[in-house]
Parts: structure tokens; C-alpha cells; sequence
């Protein structure tokens, strides 16, 4: 376990710096100038001369050559030094520090609140297939999967000002400053966020538990006269949890570019709406960091996901070879 450990963990080396290259290219390639956002500021009223552009651009070291560029970046990522923000002058590893931990109280909270909710909600209806109650919940979960995740948390937004006159608290509170203004803020843009992967999990957990279920051993234990709690919880669903497992972990690729749209709609001072103003402002340095961290992130989750399968399965080991 510990070899397989630290072979993955080597692995996330070249990942991250294919992930650095890309980014760092795609930023050069869009249009638009860095230097010449920074001068006009962010409404554009800023008047840019040559002049000025050409010194803004040899401050900021945008006329250097584009590997010069990227070498400097990545080994001063290797020393935990993003660089500093082209538009605040703010070093990006402060960005970060302070901003991600809101992300991911907001990815975890959704990904808590969707696993909680759909994994009861698809063993339900696998249990009950083709009843009027199968029906409606597979309805639910399609309009989850086709309903837009900007749409949602537009639609909840309006919702709770029409008809609960709730509106979301100005600024955000930390979780360890103000508990429940915090949970006030959090709360709807997760369940908002949470309605897609709720339908995405639920209907992999109905499909996956109708295959278990159909199994000689699960035949057997309810011949054997076994209760049905002991049946599922025991034996079907522990077993039915593997793809289950496999698809969360692929779906919070998909929760972090979620939280991005979620934290612009609901104002939450996160990393998605850091990308969001780096990418309006055309703040290199910002993206990429706040890129490369998502990155990593989401291998990170996809090695805990990897380790959990030898929870679920004893049978499954991780060896030398």
C-alpha cells in the first residue's frame, strides 16, 4: 500500500506539469493583454499609451520569451511561489490560502449532502422497480441531470426571495468566526449544487444495485430468510458501492467547476470566483495558480478514491508490479 502510495504521488509530477503547460499556453494564445488590463483597470477607464504598455510589460516580465515565462513559473511553484497577481499585486499564494478553504467547505458540504441524498434515493427506487414511486424519482433525476447548474442556483436565488423574502447575508463569515452566517451563505449555493449529483450518483447507485441485487449470493441470503435491512445493507449495497465510489470521485472534477459558477451567483469569496475576475482581468498568474490547484486537487481525491476500493473490497490489493 505504502509503495502504491508513493508511485501515485510521483505520478502527480508530470500530471501537474502538463496541466502548467497547457494552462500557461492557453493564457498567451486568448485574446487579449495582461499589461494593457492592469493599466485601463478593472472599468477600463484607464488611459494606456505605448509608452506606459511597453513599461508595463517589462514590470510585469510579459517580454520575456514564453519559455523564460514558464520555467520562471514552474520553479517558482516548486518553491510554493505562484507569483503575484498582475491586477492587485497580491502574492497568489495568499490569494489561495485565504480563498480555498471556502471552496472546499463548499464542495465538501455538496458532495456530503448529494451522496447523502442519492444513495438512499437510487437504492429505493432499485428496490421498488417500475412502481409509480421508480417513476417519479427517475423524473427527478433526469431534470437534474438536464437542468443547467447556473439555471438552479439562478432559480433558487429567486425562490427564496419570492416566496421566504431571504436574502443571502452581505459579505461572507468564516465558519469559525460566525457559524451560522457561514452555514446561512453555504448552504443553499451546496443544495443548489447538489441537485445535479444527486441525479448523476442516484441513478448509477438504481443501476448498480439492480445488477447486485440479481446476484446468486443475494438470491441465496434472501432463500436463507434473512431481514431486508440485513440483505442490503450487508450484502447488496456494500457490493453496489464500487462504480458508486468510482463516479463520485470523477464527479467532483465536475463539483469544482460547479462551485465556480455557484460562488459568482451567490457572491462567496472562493477560488471559482478568483478564476472568474483572473480570467475578466486577464490575470495570468491568477488562473494558472487557481488552475493547478484544482488540479491537483482533483488528483488527490482520485488517489483517496483509489484507496477507499480496498475498504469496500478486502479482495482488492495494491502490489509491487
Amino acid at each position: 500500500m505504502f509503495a502504491y502510495v508513493i508511485r501515485r504521488l510521483v505520478l502527480f509530477v508530470p500530471v501537474l506539469l502538463g496541466v502548467s503547460l497547457i494552462i500557461f499556453l492557453v493564457m498567451r494564445i486568448v485574446p487579449g493583454d495582461a499589461a494593457y488590463a492592469t493599466l485601463a483597470g478593472r472599468g477600463g477607464e484607464g488611459i494606456v499609451t505605448k509608452e506606459a504598455l511597453a513599461t508595463m510589460r517589462q514590470r510585469l516580465g510579459l517580454n520575456k520569451p514564453y519559455p523564460q515565462q514558464y520555467l520562471d513559473w514552474v520553479w517558482g511553484m516548486a518553491r510554493l511561489d505562484f507569483g503575484t497577481s498582475l491586477t492587485t499585486r497580491v502574492p497568489v499564494w495568499q490569494e489561495v490560502t485565504q480563498r480555498l478553504p471556502i471552496t472546499i467547505e463548499l464542495a465538501v458540504l455538496t458532495a456530503l449532502i448529494a451522496t447523502a441524498v442519492a444513495v438512499p434515493v437510487g437504492t429505493f427506487s432499485a428496490l421498488h422497480q417500475d412502481t409509480p414511486l421508480d417513476y417519479i424519482l427517475r423524473i427527478v433525476t433526469i431534470i437534474g441531470l438536464a437542468a443547467p447548474t447556473f439555471w438552479i442556483g439562478t432559480l433558487t436565488i429567486m425562490a427564496l426571495v419570492r416566496y421566504f423574502d431571504w436574502i443571502p447575508p452581505l459579505g461572507f463569515s468564516s465558519v469559525l468566526d460566525d457559524p451560522w452566517t457561514n452555514f446561512q451563505q453555504i448552504i443553499w449555493p451546496a443544495v443548489g449544487l447538489g441537485y445535479h449529483h444527486v441525479a448523476v450518483i442516484a441513478r448509477m447507485t438504481r443501476s448498480s444495485m439492480l445488477e447486485v441485487l440479481r446476484q446468486e449470493y443475494v438470491r441465496t441470503a434472501w432463500a436463507k430468510g434473512l431481514r431486508q435491512r440485513m440483505v442490503i445493507n450487508r450484502h447488496a449495497l456494500r457490493n453496489a458501492m464500487m462504480p458508486v465510489v468510482t463516479l463520485i470521485g470523477v464527479q467532483f472534477a465536475v463539483l469544482l467547476g460547479g462551485t465556480v459558477i455557484m460562488e459568482s451567483i451567490f457572491s462567496i469569496p472562493g477560488m471559482g470566483r478568483a478564476l472568474i475576475e483572473g480570467i475578466q482581468l486577464r490575470d495570468y498568474t491568477v488562473v494558472q495558480g487557481c488552475v493547478v490547484i484544482f488540479a491537483l486537487l482533483i488528483l488527490i481525491v482520485n488517489l483517496l478514491v483509489d484507496l477507499l476500493y480496498a475498504w469496500l473490497d478486502p479482495r482488492i490489493g495494491y502490489g509491487t508490479s
